[in-house]
């Protein structure tokens, strides 16, 4: 008994399995805790978590206006959907909600005034072409 080697590792760990070498108290540092985490009291920790969705922006949608259909109407859907984006990661719920309802709204008004523009010339186009003016 006398020449028996005592285990090296403290006796609430559990053994280490064969073929790696022994660990000596804790291999690794504390790991940082995931999520906001606001302490309150000594040994009290209270994590809080965000259930709220982030609102659809429109941006894909004020960008194709933009592009195709009615640059000023598409600028100012660009403008409000990166304010929505920008208001919901600063923790304004509703905020986000009202820029991505009038990011939405800009661009389709600016999709049906091109559509109305392209419409109407297309339409002078084929009156002027059957009249023999163009």
């Amino acid at each position: 008994m006398a020449n028996e080697k005592k285990s090296e590792l403290p006796m609430d760990a559990p053994p280490q399995p064969a073929g790696y070498p022994p660990q000596h108290g804790n291999a690794y540092p504390p790991q940082p805790t995931v999520g906001y985490a606001a302490s309150q009291e000594p040994g009290q920790t209270v994590i809080v978590r965000t259930t709220q969705v982030q609102p659809n922006d429109y941006l894909a949608l004020a960008i194709c206006v933009t592009i195709c259909c009615c640059l000023p109407f598409g600028i100012v859907g660009i403008v409000k959907a990166s304010e929505s984006r920008s208001r919901f990661r600063a923790g304004d719920y509703d905020g986000a909600e009202e820029s991505s309802k009038a990011a939405k709204n800009w661009s389709v008004a600016g999709l049906v005034t091109g559509c109305i523009l392209v419409g109407g010339f297309v339409i002078i186009r084929a009156v002027l072409a059957s009249t023999g003016y163009y």
